[in-house]
């Protein structure tokens, strides 16, 4: 319990007089909602699971504990609790409601949609509900329902910000990047401080080459999360495809410094300095990628090896450049692009070598 936020004294009382009257559940109750106010979850389902012993039809408790399991991942623990909460209060939609997040969560669109939809039987009028079901019809590729879904989450709440990005994204994927800026712009109107939507504002502008508004937003973007990654990456890669090199690498060494955890940044700049023959600065950028990506991704790190080796053969280093294709090849041995020049340059090399 450290950081507690509360008196310690008052947690001990609670906890005595659950001792002395464990079938008074409102100190059940007051103790939960200190420990769920200073995020002390463990704390709090640790008093749910002794207040379900007493009490193992008490909604609220079920849906409470439910709600923490969920935040653990604990997913068949979660979808017990709320089953059981509805055989206690089949009327209640918040049930359904949660129980459709839970199957969205594992990916059982089937019963996701089942259960969002009974919440919508019992109250019509919950936009909520409607805006999940706009997630999860976008997240199966069902662009078309998915609109529907937002614009109903909007009939009934229009002052939700949110919404208005969700459905600007549907327009974004159809390729209506006009449309998707006028949702964007709604969703800034309502919360001029949403750095999502300003940023996804700019990445509109820039789809459609309107490069000075982009530029105005990107900047909005960095203003309100200086240390927005995203931001500074589709910046200067709006900047790099408009021709501005120099301002690009600067924004890329911005990406850098917001998070250097992330490959791409750099190698987009390495890409940069390759174009400028800079080739030896470029190498250490890839270098310091391929330390980035992630082990298990074989074709990220063959393709980073190629540029290096790339970068080598311009430099006439032919030695390394053959160990960063035969790198190359143990990463992606299918490619038989890299077979190729790996092959060809071997030749090449030791005809050379022979020659001498």
């Amino acid at each position: 319990m450290s950081d507690a936020k509360y008196d310690k004294k008052i947690v001990d009382g609670l906890v005595n007089k659950i001792k002395d009257d464990p079938e008074n559940i409102e100190n059940y109750r007051e103790l939960t909602n200190i420990y769920i106010v200073n995020n002390e979850f463990d704390s709090a389902l640790s008093i749910y699971n002794k207040m379900l012993e007493i009490f193992p039809n008490d909604v609220q408790a079920l849906i409470n504990s439910g709600s923490i399991y969920f935040y653990k991942k604990n997913f068949q623990k979660v979808i017990e609790l709320y089953l059981k909460a509805a055989v206690n209060d089949p009327s209640n939609p918040s049930i359904y409601f949660n129980l459709g997040n839970v199957y969205a969560e594992i990916g059982n669109f089937s019963n996701a949609l089942k259960y969002y939809t009974k919440s919508i039987e019992l109250d019509k009028n919950q936009a909520q509900v409607y805006s999940a079901l706009g997630i999860l019809f976008q997240d199966n590729d069902n662009l078309d329902e998915a609109e529907e879904y937002y614009k109903k989450a909007i009939e009934l709440d229009s002052g939700c910000g949110e919404y208005y990005v969700y459905l600007a994204n549907i327009f974004q994927r159809k390729g209506d990047f006009a449309e998707a800026a006028k949702f964007y712009e709604k969703a800034l109107e309502l919360n001029p401080n949403d750095s999502k939507a300003s940023l996804c504002l700019a990445n509109a502008y820039a789809s459609m080459k309107m490069e000075k508004e982009a530029f105005k937003y990107f900047e909005r973007t960095v203003k309100i999360e200086p240390e927005n990654y995203s931001a500074w990456l589709c910046w200067a890669i709006t900047l790099s495809d408009a021709g501005m090199t120099d301002k690009a690498m600067g924004l890329y060494k911005k990406a850098i410094e917001a998070d250097p955890a992330k490959p791409n940044a750099y190698i987009l700049l390495a890409n940069i300095l390759t174009n400028e023959k800079r080739y030896e600065e470029a190498i250490e950028l890839y270098k310091k990628a391929v330390k980035l990506v992630p082990r298990e991704e074989n074709r990220g790190k063959g393709i980073l090896y190629v540029f290096i080796a790339n970068a080598y053969m311009l430099l006439e280093n032919i030695h390394d450049a053959i160990n960063y294709y035969r790198k190359a090849l143990r990463e992606v041995p299918e490619n038989n692009e890299v077979r190729l020049i790996y092959v060809e340059i071997m030749n090449a090399y030791i005809t050379r070598k022979v020659a001498k």
